[in-house]
């Protein structure tokens, strides 16, 4: 397996720090008084902490040197005061802004998951399974980081310095200017180590991606890689994504730990000279020990906030990264869903297909071209053709899967272009060849959750589904449905999905293949179920076995997108053309295999009739 063969998960880094918040923005004004409270709080933590250098100085020159025991004693009650409210609103900001981050992240996580339900067909065959998981989950939780030990840890930080260099300059406005020429060439580094680190985060995101779609894949086909024993090879690659992926993150740590020498460097430097000019002030312009003392006490506490908000928006970068691929794949344009409802309550089901021409895109060749047909309500119809035909094309339209641009399907007369897709699907029942099943109950699966549809109905449409053995093998409608159907057979599966499509009542049928993967008893069984259901009822039938469409009444022939033959069974063989060379293929194969069901499926007894 070779990477070129697996896409990367490509997002510009598009977003900035302003672009993020007025993004986060609407979801936090939503709770008004958090926001509020939050930076109330913050403001009492910030102002309490910036009065206990003073003390300290005040203690120094009026309680020390004046040597007034009682002023010390009373600082240091003050000090205790002070120390204890600042750690009852430093946990009261940061509960609220816990609890802030977690209303936020939740409405993001469930917009995130109903806009992704909502995109269209294309963007699913366009993108792996594993990538969007990605981004529901992990990209989701590096958000939260924003809240946890993000913009909130930078802004409380922001005020703590700002109110530190207020404090500076009211002790000593002639030494403070000295200390802020450092301040632009460290702000240059840092900021450009942490574009780097933006960088590196954006390109692990993107690998991490990539080993999350490419596992996903390959445990979805684990029986095949074993069955072929190229398990080694798939072990191999994933070896590879895994040691790209080990050395960006050690990229990563080496550009964290360059960045704190920097500021440590700064912090050192920033203090020598200070108590060289403090002693120069002192000594010449009359500035107190205690002055100095808080002076440099505020210096140094300088430094805590400056490590902290570049700490925090390196980190910030890994959440930023994130946050690029989460409002990418919001900003992903979702499945058209305007239009009416239809105004009758059960559709008739006449289907028209009016000159109608198809193709994925602009750049690809048309799959359909010109096809014009006729269902009458309650008209059994199939669709065959060899492979790439058009056949899942036509179905795919007429569940509005994809628009189409040139031609029109009516239902009943209305166009399809006029019917909101949630309006249409719920009238279309779909039997695909491979039925999925989700983990939970043979109840669940058969009603999808769906509480209009009471238990007994799921019952009854059990049993039109031959599904008797199923519920008499597995325990009866709660009997347990283990991931992805493991527990139960091909034909099974295939017989629940049929009791699904009973259960839910639709206007009009799907099969596709719906019988390709079964045996001819379980086949048997959904005929049975089928005859019964498509009585009075319109039906499209894609079928790769001729056998279970000679009962259709209208065959349609498609070959590379267009319409070459339309009749009964009977019609098209005494014409001789596409669909009686076809049939012949098939029915020689099928009798040659000599097995008694297929000689009764086409009508003989024996092979030389």
């Amino acid at each position: 397996m070779s990477h070129r063969f697996f896409t990367e998960d490509n997002v510009a880094l598009e977003l900035t720090f302003k672009k993020l918040f007025m993004k986060l923005w609407p979801y936090l004004w939503k709770h008004p008084r958090g926001v509020i409270v939050s930076l109330l709080l913050i403001a009492g933590y910030v102002s309490l902490g910036r009065f206990l250098p003073f003390l300290f100085g005040y203690a120094v020159d009026e309680g020390i040197r004046q040597k007034h025991v009682e002023i010390i004693v009373y600082v240091a009650i003050a000090y205790l005061v002070l120390e204890s409210l600042r750690a009852a609103l430093a946990f009261a900001q940061s509960s609220y802004i816990q609890k802030l981050g977690n209303r936020v992240l939740f409405e993001i996580r469930e917009r995130l998951i109903s806009h992704t339900q909502r995109l269209p067909v294309r963007y699913f065959e366009r993108n792996p399974s594993g990538r969007t998981v990605t981004r529901v989950t992990n990209d989701v939780f590096a958000l939260g980081e924003l809240f946890s030990q993000g913009f909130a840890a930078i802004f409380v930080n922001l005020i703590e310095m700002a109110s530190i260099l207020v404090g500076l300059a009211f002790l000593s406005w002639k030494m403070t200017p000295g200390r802020a020429w450092a301040l632009p060439p460290l702000l240059w580094i840092c900021i450009w180590l942490s574009k780097r680190i933006r960088y590196q985060f954006g390109a692990t995101k993107r690998k991490l991606s990539m080993i999350n779609a490419y596992s996903a894949e390959s445990l979805s086909g684990i029986k095949l890689l074993q069955l072929f024993d190229r398990t080694a090879e798939s072990r191999g690659f994933f070896h590879q994504l895994s040691k790209e992926y080990r050395d960006l993150q050690l990229s990563t740590v080496r550009l964290f730990a360059t960045l704190w020498p920097v500021i440590e460097a700064f912090n050192i430097f920033t203090l020598a000279v200070a108590l060289l000019l403090g002693a120069y002030f002192h000594q010449n312009h009359g500035m107190s020990l205690g002055q100095l003392s808080a002076y440099i006490l505020l210096l140094q506490g300088f430094f805590k906030p400056l490590k902290t908000i570049l700490e925090r928006y390196n980190q910030l970068q890994n959440s930023l990264a994130s946050a690029d691929r989460v409002f990418q794949l919001m900003d992903e344009e979702q499945e058209n869903r305007e239009g009416m409802d239809f105004p009758q309550p059960r559709l008739a089901g006449r289907i028209e297909f009016q000159d109608l021409s198809f193709r994925y895109s602009e750049s690809t060749p048309y799959v359909l071209r010109n096809i014009s047909l006729d269902i009458e309500p309650g008209m059994s119809v199939a669709l065959v053709g060899r492979t790439g035909s058009g056949k899942t094309s036509t179905i795919s339209l007429l569940q509005k899967l994809y628009d189409f641009d040139e031609g029109d399907i009516r239902i009943d007369g209305v166009s399809l272009r006029e019917i909101a897709p949630q309006a249409l699907r719920p009238r279309i029942g779909v039997v695909q060849q491979d039925g999925f099943v989700f983990s939970g109950s043979l109840l669940s699966n058969i009603t999808l959750f769906d509480p209009k549809i009471p238990r007994e109905r799921a019952a009854w449409a059990a049993e039109q589904a031959q599904c008797q053995d199923i519920l008499r093998k597995h325990g009866g409608l709660d009997g347990r449905v283990q991931e992805r159907g493991s527990n139960l057979s091909a034909g099974e599966r295939q017989l629940l999905a049929f009791a699904r499509v009973l259960a839910f009542d639709p206007d009009v049928l799907i099969l596709d293949e719906a019988t390709a993967n079964i045996d001819s008893v379980s086949e048997r069984h959904i005929q049975k179920a089928t005859e019964a259901v498509t009585r009075g009822r319109t039906s499209v039938i894609i079928a790769h076995r001729l056998s279970t469409i000679l009962h259709c009444d209208k065959i349609v022939v498609l070959d590379k997108g267009e319409i070459l033959e339309v009749g009964t069974h009977a019609e098209l063989l005494a014409k001789r053309g596409r669909y009686a060379e076809l049939y012949s293929l098939q029915f020689w194969s099928e009798i040659s295999s000599g097995s008694e069901d297929s000689r009764k499926d086409f009508g003989v007894s024996n092979p030389s009739s």
